[in-house]
């Protein structure tokens, strides 16, 4: 039963299996945004996806993404790794086109600021718009930078 759920819930991902175009906007460089690219696509047999970024400007790090469902808590999991040497575990939630990350606690890295990303999946579900904000108290939210995730192939 276990097995079932997970499978059903990774499937619910399935739509961001492909190549896709990623700008990244950041508030300091209003005009300037950062380009690169992002591949997701199924890992070990369909069991994970994984999502690798690459960035064409230095000053944004690439990263490589892990995604997992646990079924004991009923989450989606994000496992972070960028060209920074930065990892960290994400809670992840998905329900009505709305794509949710956050971060609030100690994982495998100290927690020096609580982060969390929302993203709205347009209906042909091609395009996501989304945003990051930090917090060093977790309750008063700055917003950090915002992403545009098209899809290409």
């Amino acid at each position: 039963m276990n097995k079932l759920v997970r499978e059903e819930a990774l499937r619910r991902l399935e739509f961001l299996i492909g190549k896709w175009e990623v700008e990244v906007i950041p508030p300091q460089f209003q005009t300037n945004s950062f380009y690169g690219q992002t591949l997701f696509d199924w890992m070990e047999k369909e069991k994970f996806i994984i999502q690798r970024t690459l960035m064409n400007q230095s000053e944004f790090p690439s990263s490589t993404i892990i995604y997992d469902y646990d079924f004991y808590t009923g989450e989606y999991l994000q496992h972070y790794f960028d060209s920074r040497g930065v990892t960290r575990i994400y809670n992840m939630s998905l329900e009505d086109d709305v794509w949710i990350l956050w971060r609030n606690t100690s994982d495998v890295s100290p927690l020096e600021f609580s982060q969390r990303f929302i993203g709205k999946i347009n209906e042909s579900r091609d395009t996501i718009y989304s945003y990051w904000e930090k917090s060093d108290d977790g309750l008063n939210w700055d917003h950090d930078f915002e992403l545009i995730y098209k899809k290409v192939i």
